[in-house]
């Protein structure tokens, strides 16, 4: 009985919820950023640790996850990598590349993905929203971050396998 009850839940979660179109999933690598210095600044991140930051390589692959309405997003760096399953709307608890502990919540909307992290140690004072679109010719995963007043970009060109 219990089984049954677990994929009704599954099934309406997919239903309710408008699922990642398929553009989104692949693997992308990043290639550039716009702001993204002035971005780290005003986090309060110091000149070395920003330097050593814009430097990283980072691979983000989005595919659809084992079950019906669930993905994984995993962010790739020679320094760690973090693999995150979610469903869409619903808040897990999750590690960053600096492993700080966040509360974190995926949705779909008007075309973007958006991850919403809010600190375990602070949640209502730092809070990050990222913003996923594609570009018109699908090759580029765009991730949209404010801080502060200040807006970057970060362009991920999609690889191929």
């Amino acid at each position: 009985m219990r089984a049954i009850g677990l994929v009704l839940f599954f099934c309406a979660v997919y239903i309710m919820a408008d699922p990642i179109p398929d553009r989104f999933f692949g693997r992308f690598k990043i290639d550039r950023s716009e702001n993204f210095d002035e971005f780290l600044s005003g986090k309060g991140v110091g000149f070395f640790a920003r330097q050593i930051i814009k430097l990283a390589s980072v691979t983000k692959e989005l595919t659809k996850g084992s079950y019906p309405g669930s993905y994984t997003l995993e962010n790739l760096s020679w320094k760690k990598n973090v693999r995150y399953d979610f469903l869409l709307g619903e808040p897990f608890s999750g590690e960053a590349l600096d492993s700080t502990e966040f509360e974190i919540t995926f949705t779909f909307e008007d075309g973007e993905v958006t991850e919403h992290h809010a600190r375990h140690d602070n949640p209502d004072i730092t809070t990050e929203t990222y913003h996923y679109t594609m570009s018109a010719d699908n090759k580029e995963l765009i991730m949209k971050m404010t801080n502060n007043g200040i807006t970057c970009k970060r362009y991920f060109k999609r690889q191929h396998s």
